[in-house]
């Protein structure tokens, strides 16, 4: 189970580092550009969300559950163009992530995989 884990928690620790960038893009953007990347930029963390659900549920660990709670939070800071507190929440969900990641790091090596 370590290995699915580390793996799952890998891949969305990539996609929430890319989702944190193109947040960060937001911020230039005017009128229609803004809008139409504010929708992308939900449909993206609609799909990271799916991602972590599944990794919820295959690992049974909570740290996805509690990352998938930071990326529905940050969806809707973002439709109040609440940035700084969504880039916040995206922070958070890495953090659940990355330390998800690294017990799994932490258990492969005690047990002589790596």
């Amino acid at each position: 189970m370590a290995i699915i884990c580390y793996q799952y928690a890998e891949r969305i620790k990539s996609e929430l580092m890319i989702a944190s960038k193109l947040l960060g893009g937001l911020r230039e953007l005017k009128h229609d550009e803004l809008y139409g990347a504010e929708k992308i930029m939900s449909l993206f963390l609609d799909a990271l969300l799916g991602e972590m659900e599944i990794a919820h549920g295959v690992t049974k660990l909570q740290n996805f559950r509690e990352a998938s709670l930071k990326i529905a939070e940050a969806i809707g800071r973002i439709s109040l163009r609440e940035y700084s507190k969504a880039n916040k929440n995206l922070s958070e969900a890495l953090s659940y992530i990355t330390n998800c990641g690294e017990k799994a790091i932490r258990l492969l090596k005690e047990n002589g995989f790596l």
